[in-house]
C-alpha cells in the first residue's frame, strides 16, 4: 500500500506560491507596469524605478520584527498579511495619481507584504518540515522566484493592452488574494505540532540531531558574518543584473524582441537549476555551492563582455542561468542548516536588512556607472568581480560547531 503523501510538500508548494506572489508582483509584474504607468501618470520612469530602492529601505526596516513575529506565531499569520499589503499596495497602484501614491503603495505597503511572503516564512518554515531532504525541499520552493519571470509577462502585458494598466492592477489583486488565502490555509509550522516527524520519517524513526542556534548566539558566529558578507556581495551583483541587463543587451544591437527571449531563456535555466541543485547540496558543502554559483555568475558575466558576438550573449546566459539560477536556493539552505529549525525567522530577520541594502546598491551602481560613462560594461565588470568576491567570502564560512554560550 502506498504510503500518503507527506504534509512537508505541501507546505513546500505554499511557499512556491509565496515566492510566486512576492517577486512575481514587486519585481515581474512592476517592471512590466512601469511604461504604461510612467505615461499614464506622467511621471518619469528613473522617478518611478527609484520606488524600488525606497521600497528596499522599508524592507530592511521591518525585516527583523516579521522574523521574530514567524518564530512566535507561525507562518500562517505572516502569509495572510504578505497576501494582504501585496493586494492592497496593488489597489493603491491601482487608483495612483501621484508619485507619492506610486511610493505608499508600491515602497511601503507592497514593500511589507514581500517581506511577509518571502523567505522569512516560506523558506523558514519549509527548514523546519525537512532535515535529510531539505536540499530538495528548498530547490523547489524556491523555484516560485524563477517561475513568476517565466509565467507572469505575457499574462501581465495582455491585461493592460485590454484593460489599462488600472484594470491589469485590480486583476492582479485579485489573483494575489486568491492564490496567497491558499498559500496562507495551506501553512503550518512544524511537524512535530501535528504528530509527523522531518522528512515524513516513520514515528519513531531516526532523524538527523541538529544543533539549533538563537539569534543572539547566531550574531556571535563567524559564520553569520561571513554570509553575510559573501552573500550580499553576491546579491549587489544579482540585482545590478536583473536591472541593466535588458538595456545592455539593447545596447549591443539586440532588439528588444530578441533580448527579451534572452531574459525569458535566463528564467527559464534558473528554475531548471534549482533542483539539480537541490540534490548537489544533499551530497556537498553547501559552502562550496555558494561559492560555486557565485563563481559562474562571475564567469558567465565576463564571458558576455569578452565578445561582442551573440555567441558570447548564448554562453553567458547558459553559465549564468545554471550557475547563478540557484542562488536564492543555496543561500537560503546555508542559513538553515548552519543555524537550525528553531530560530530561523528571527537569525533571517536580523541578515535582512544587509540583504535589502545590496539590492538597492546594485541598480543604483549600475545607474551611476551608465550615466558617467555612457556604457553598462564598467558596471558589469564590477558585478563579476563582487559575485567571485562573495564567492570566496562565503567560501571559508565554516558551519558553527556548537552554540557559544550566552552572556
Amino acid at each position: 500500500m502506498p504510503r500518503p503523501l507527506f504534509y512537508g510538500w505541501i507546505v513546500v508548494g505554499a511557499a512556491f506560491v509565496s515566492h510566486f506572489l512576492n517577486y512575481g508582483t514587486q519585481v515581474v509584474a512592476f517592471g512590466i507596469f512601469l511604461p504604461a504607468m510612467a505615461e499614464g501618470l506622467g511621471i518619469g520612469r528613473a522617478a518611478l524605478a527609484g520606488t524600488f530602492g525606497l521600497a528596499r529601505v522599508v524592507s530592511a526596516a521591518v525585516a527583523p520584527a516579521l522574523g521574530v513575529l514567524v518564530d512566535r506565531r507561525g507562518p500562517r499569520l505572516l502569509t495572510l498579511l504578505g497576501t494582504v499589503c501585496l493586494a492592497a499596495g496593488a489597489l493603491l497602484l491601482a487608483g495612483s495619481h501621484t508619485l507619492w501614491h506610486v511610493v505608499v503603495g508600491y515602497a511601503v505597503v507592497m514593500a511589507v507584504g514581500g517581506v511577509a511572503l518571502g523567505d522569512l516564512s516560506a523558506d523558514a518554515t519549509v527548514t523546519r518540515w525537512f532535515v535529510r531532504r531539505r536540499g530538495r525541499a528548498l530547490a523547489v520552493a524556491t523555484m516560485g522566484l524563477s517561475a513568476a519571470g517565466i509565467v507572469l509577462p505575457l499574462p501581465v502585458a495582455y491585461a493592460i493592452t485590454t484593460v489599462g494598466w488600472r484594470g491589469a492592477w485590480v486583476l492582479m489583486a485579485a489573483a494575489v488574494l486568491v492564490l496567497g488565502a491558499a498559500a496562507a490555509t495551506a501553512m503550518r509550522a512544524r511537524p512535530e505540532d501535528h504528530g509527523l516527524v522531518a522528512d515524513g520519517a516513520a514515528a519513531g524513526a531516526d532523524v538527523p540531531l541538529e544543533t539549533s542556534l538563537t539569534a543572539r548566539q547566531a550574531l556571535r558566529t563567524p559564520a553569520f558574518w561571513l554570509l553575510v558578507v559573501g552573500t550580499n556581495l553576491g546579491g549587489l551583483a544579482l540585482f545590478g543584473v536583473n536591472v541593466h541587463l535588458f538595456s545592455y543587451l539593447g545596447d549591443r544591437g539586440l532588439p528588444p524582441a530578441t533580448a527579451a527571449a534572452v531574459v525569458t531563456l535566463l528564467y527559464v535555466l534558473h528554475t531548471a537549476a534549482k533542483p539539480l541543485w537541490g540534490l548537489v547540496a544533499e551530497r556537498v558543502d553547501v559552502r562550496y555551492c555558494i561559492a560555486t554559483c557565485y563563481a559562474g555568475g562571475g564567469a558567465g558575466i565576463l564571458l558576455l563582455l569578452m565578445s561582442p558576438s551573440f555567441a558570447a550573449v548564448l554562453a553567458f546566459t547558459a553559465v549564468y542561468g545554471l550557475t547563478r539560477g540557484a542562488q536564492s536556493f543555496v543561500t537560503s539552505l546555508a542559513w538553515s542548516e548552519y543555524f537550525g529549525r528553531d530560530a530561523q525567522g528571527a537569525i533571517r530577520g536580523l541578515a535582512a536588512p544587509a540583504r535589502f541594502i545590496a539590492s538597492a546598491a546594485g541598480p543604483v551602481l549600475g545607474g551611476w556607472v551608465y550615466d558617467a560613462t555612457g556604457s553598462y560594461e564598467g558596471a558589469l565588470l564590477a558585478f563579476a568581480l563582487a559575485f567571485l568576491l562573495g564567492g570566496l567570502v562565503a567560501a571559508t564560512a565554516r558551519a558553527p560547531q556548537a552554540p557559544p554560550r550566552e552572556a
